[in-house]
């Protein structure tokens, strides 16, 4: 996997701190090239933007989410050809790891920065053997393109606001056979997402102790897909335990 002087030959990258990530997923690591966040945020030429109402650089971040989710994909085993869509990806771990699975990613931000790091580390992995697309949009307002059959949603559903956006996008890019995963930290407005999720999909969740930089966190995976039969095939697909199976309840935050 190449790794920092590799990545500095990009001109998009080399404008930030790098550091070199391998993150545990499954039996082997996900090696990724992503900005050293800590020296970043110190430099503070993010703060300005942050003065003036723009939402602060959370993308810059591995978060448990989206190691959770990750860590899920990885269960399946492959995901060889299936289009996937990394929705409001940031640096796009989960896609990263699809993408490693071999499948067709899209990954789509409104951040360029995270585009960038995204695509590179995705198209730099050893086993990326399919198109590796992306789409800078903000998916609150604009739309997303293409028809995909697996939607991931990483941490997306923690602002009110961004529930109708992405149940309209999920109406426009979701294929009738495919399905959504969707994982959070067990955030209150999150429940309620799935909540109104479950109104409109099947759905099986379960929560997964995730450990990422010496921190434990409890993250909720959800899968969701529009009948009985198709949510028990992506079950299957991704080797969703069986006692996670079932009408369970959503479970809540606390």
């Amino acid at each position: 996997m190449p790794g920092v002087p590799d990545a500095l030959a990009d001109p998009i990258l080399k404008r930030f701190p790098l550091r070199r990530h391998r993150i545990p997923i499954g039996a082997r690591s996900l090696s990724v090239v992503l900005p050293d966040d800590r020296a970043w945020l110190r430099e503070g030429s993010w703060a300005p933007a942050v003065v003036r109402g723009k939402e602060p650089p959370y993308w810059v971040r591995v978060w448990p989410a989206a190691v959770a989710l990750a860590r899920q994909l990885a269960r399946a085993g492959e995901l060889d050809g299936a289009k996937v869509l990394d929705l409001g990806c940031g640096v796009g771990l989960p896609g990263i790891e699809a993408t490693a699975l071999g499948a067709a990613v899209c990954f789509a931000d409104r951040e360029p920065d995270a585009l960038a790091f995204a695509r590179w580390n995705a198209r730099h992995q050893p086993t990326c053997r399919h198109e590796v697309t992306v789409q800078q949009v903000d998916w609150s307002l604009g739309a997303v393109s293409g028809n995909h059959e697996l939607v991931l949603l990483s941490d997306v559903s923690y602002h009110r606001s961004n529930h109708a956006p992405l149940h309209r996008q999920l109406e426009r890019t979701l294929s009738d056979d495919g399905c959504v995963l969707h994982a959070d930290p067990m955030r209150e407005l999150s429940s309620r997402f799935l909540s109104e999720l479950g109104e409109r999909y099947q759905l099986a969740t379960r929560v997964v102790p995730t450990h990422h930089q010496g921190r434990r966190t409890p993250v909720r995976l959800a899968v969701a897909a529009r009948d009985a039969d198709r949510l028990e095939h992506w079950l299957d697909r991704l080797n969703w335990p069986s006692m996670d199976r079932g009408d369970a309840p959503i479970p809540s935050a606390s």
